[in-house]
């Protein structure tokens, strides 16, 4: 008997907590149609969706990954089958619920689950999207705290409104397109923990 792993699953993992917004983000971006509710885990498997630019450029392929959740590194909530899927990413990208409490130690706490299950995510390059920007108006001075302890690009979105969604996609494609895109941000998982 022989198993067969597929090695890439897509060129963008998104990575975040339940209910960040991920699978919305991915209706925004693309013409994938993954399934939208109010409750955890909506998502129990990736869903792939393709990124066209405006400019021509080819397509991206971008992984809505279920919700990861503290201790995922240790297969809690299903961990391993979430995480797994990440390393057949190119590259990630962290989606952040800004109207929520202190994005910042969402980031770190994601960024912790990575490292932890396996160091060689953190050497992808990768960037974060402030989603839900329209939802609070703290989500915009969540922004700015999350700009000062990490050096990962920063885009605020509204998924749901379709806000920022071009800035977001271009910036995906300048990252795919780039030759030094796989030690671009080598410190992925790098958080500065002075807060």
């Amino acid at each position: 008997l022989l198993e067969v792993e597929m090695r890439v699953i897509a060129d963008v993992g998104m990575v975040g907590f339940p209910n960040a917004g991920k699978s919305t983000l991915l209706r925004a971006i693309s013409c994938a149609k993954p399934k939208v509710a109010a409750y955890p885990f909506t998502t129990l498997n990736p869903y792939i969706g393709a990124v066209h630019a405006a400019s021509g450029e080819p397509s991206i392929a971008v992984a809505d990954i279920p919700g990861l959740i503290p201790g995922a590194h240790q297969n809690k909530g299903l961990g391993f089958s979430f995480l797994r899927h990440l390393q057949r990413c190119r590259l990630l990208l962290f989606v952040l619920d800004a109207s929520g409490p202190d994005p910042h130690t969402q980031l770190s706490q994601l960024q912790y689950e990575l490292r932890q299950y396996s160091p060689s995510l953190c050497s992808r390059a990768g960037l974060i999207v402030a989603n839900k920007m329209d939802v609070s108006r703290a989500a915009s001075e969540s922004v700015q705290v999350i700009r000062k302890h990490t050096p990962l690009p920063i885009i605020p979105v509204s998924a749901l409104h379709h806000w920022n969604i071009s800035s977001l996609i271009s910036a995906l494609h300048t990252l795919i397109g780039s030759e030094s895109s796989k030690g671009a941000l080598v410190e992925l998982c790098t958080l500065d923990q002075h807060t």
